[in-house]
């Protein structure tokens, strides 16, 4: 069974909310799209470099941190 995932930018001074999110079976599954997801907006200029101090952090559908992944 799918559910839906939130990917939200994080960083010292503000936070960047994923409003829509993706369906996933798993947060295995969820955090392999972001990290797709945050490659392609690399690569394509979308997504500036990011301190160290920027996270992404998963959350499910209820708000719970799933994963927290370093962007630095």
């Amino acid at each position: 069974m799918t559910q839906r995932y939130f990917f939200n930018l994080v960083g010292p001074a503000r936070a960047i909310e994923d409003p829509t999110g993706v369906e996933a079976a798993t947060p295995d599954q969820a955090e392999a799209e972001a990290r797709a997801v945050v490659a392609e907006m690399r690569a394509s200029g979308e997504l500036p470099l990011l301190g160290d101090d920027w996270q992404l952090e998963i959350r499910d559908g209820v708000g719970r941190l799933v994963r927290s992944i370093p962007l630095g």
